[in-house]
């Protein structure tokens, strides 16, 4: 943390006048009290009645007689606080410790009031300097831990919150969090003991409960059967128990990010018995059993993507903090080229447009969800969105591109020979494919158990080097997945 002190402290008023206001300024002083110290034990005795504004009178004026008394500035800055003054207190803090590192509670008034300001860096920062400090401090465990659920740190924002709780720490809300974050870490037994205590905490709050529920519900299914976890997540649920189905499909995606293989596979048995014409859960259980496939089908594409796109956008960047188009937005401007015309297969929502409108003229959009393009419809960006699959379209085009974009497609094709020749065919002399893929070792391509195919960074190159010279490719985090980085490449080739 860079540290800053404020400008100088006001000026001290004579001691005389001092003395005529407050009696006990004077006995101080008749004690053989230094001016400095009367005025403190002046300022803390009046803040104690209640006088605040005259209370910070006193302490500023013993602050600019002492302006090196490290306890004198922490007290100004707690009344300064404690007044309204956040700005003021945070300058009188950061020059206390200037003068004395050593006071944790110094420490968390800085952290407390850089994080309510919204200077969560700084926050992290003082939290962290007090724990060096005390490393049981249950106030820096707790207050650090909270910093790094909205940093999306789970781990560690489990392993601070736990020691706060196992340090006496009764709050609904620590575990809550604490609940929260280890359910998101995949540690759902211990997320439905967490968020037990705080269901009990507030008995009104749904997204509480429903929490609690859906980590009872998937504790249950690794512990016991499908039925029993049913019927562990009724009971927490209660009142604010959702549709069977739905709560089943949640704990299915749940245990397929996490590995939880088994759990898996029994559930979604169960649902495709509730719902046997399912397009979705079939290729899963595929998936879950190891069984090879060429590519993901296009009913199956289409109706994931149908069923995610409403919340799509909010979920891909909030949640999996998915970043590709930014990236390659960086690259193509970086290129200093424009494309006249450019296709963006897979385009989904359309997350990429506004990136490829900067360095482009005419943006075809293809993908295979029709409610996904109806979200891309409206971005008003596209001067055409055909509802057709990727490799279909590109062998039935008949105008060629000057730049081709795939993020975050070929996850849905295993073998993608026909891929990349149809990029080939449908681009000009010199025009770019941009794509990126999950990176897997051993064979050519798999199938995941999340239903997604990774490819070996090999045998995608070999399938390149024909046609393309390759003008950039880097390894990078394609998206989170149970909140830990997919490993990738993002890849940029010009045709030859």
């Amino acid at each position: 943390m860079t540290l800053h002190v404020s400008s100088p402290f006001p000026p001290v008023a004579a001691l005389e006048q001092w003395r005529a206001r407050y009696p006990k300024f004077g006995a101080a002083l008749d004690r053989g009290g230094s001016p400095p110290s009367a005025l403190r034990y002046l300022g803390l005795s009046l803040w104690q009645d209640g006088a605040v504004p005259e209370a910070v009178e006193a302490l500023e004026a013993a602050a600019g007689l002492a302006p090196d008394d490290a306890a004198l500035l922490a007290d100004l800055g707690a009344l300064r606080s404690f007044s309204g003054r956040k700005a003021d207190a945070l300058n009188a803090f950061i020059a206390s410790l200037e003068r004395d590192p050593s006071r944790i509670q110094v420490w968390l008034g800085v952290a407390g009031l850089c994080n309510e300001i919204g200077d969560k860096d700084a926050a992290e920062n003082a939290y962290v300097a007090a724990l060096e400090l005390e490393p049981a401090s249950v106030d820096a465990c707790t207050g650090l831990g909270l910093i790094y659920i909205e940093r999306g740190r789970f781990e560690d924002a489990v392993r601070l919150l736990s020691g706060a709780v196992a340090r006496g720490v009764e709050s609904g809300a620590v575990h809550a969090c604490l609940g929260q974050s280890l359910y998101l870490i995949g540690r759902f037994a211990e997320a439905r003991t967490a968020l037990a205590v705080a269901a009990q905490a507030f008995p009104g709050e749904v997204t509480i409960i429903r929490r609690y529920a859906g980590a009872a519900f998937a504790a249950a299914a690794i512990e016991s059967t499908v039925e029993a976890a049913i019927d562990a997540y009724r009971a927490a649920a209660g009142a604010y128990a959702e549709d069977t189905l739905a709560a089943c499909r949640s704990a299915f995606q749940a245990l397929c990010g996490f590995g939880h293989g088994e759990a898996a596979l029994r559930l979604g048995e169960a649902i495709l018995a509730m719902v046997p014409d399912d397009p979705i859960i079939p290729f899963h259980l595929d998936a879950l059993r190891g069984r090879a496939h060429e590519r993901a089908s296009r009913g199956y594409v289409a109706a994931c993507f149908d069923r995610y796109a409403e919340n799509f956008d909010r979920h891909l960047v909030e949640i999996l903090h998915y970043r590709l188009p930014e990236t390659l937005r960086t690259l193509l401007e970086a290129a200093g080229r424009r494309f006249p015309r450019i296709l963006d297969l897979g385009c989904g929502t359309g997350l990429s447009a506004a990136g490829l409108a900067t360095v482009g003229d005419e943006l075809v959009g293809v993908d295979l969800s029709a409610r996904m393009l109806e979200k891309a419809k409206a971005r008003n960006l596209y001067a055409r969105l055909v509802e057709d699959d990727a490799i279909a379209f590109l062998d039935a085009n008949g105008a060629p591109f000057d730049l081709i974009v795939a993020l975050e497609m070929i996850i849905y094709l295993g073998d993608l020979s026909a891929l990349f020749a149809g990029a080939a065919r449908n681009l000009r002399p010199g025009g770019l494919f941009a794509f990126s893929f999950e990176a897997g070792a051993g064979r050519a391509h798999a199938l995941s158990p999340c239903g997604r195919f990774v490819h070996n960074p090999t045998y995608v190159e070999g399938l390149w080097s024909g046609n393309f010279d390759c003008l950039f490719a880097q390894q990078t985090t394609i998206r989170l997945e149970a909140n830990r980085p997919v490993a990738g490449r993002l890849v940029l080739l010009r045709k030859k």
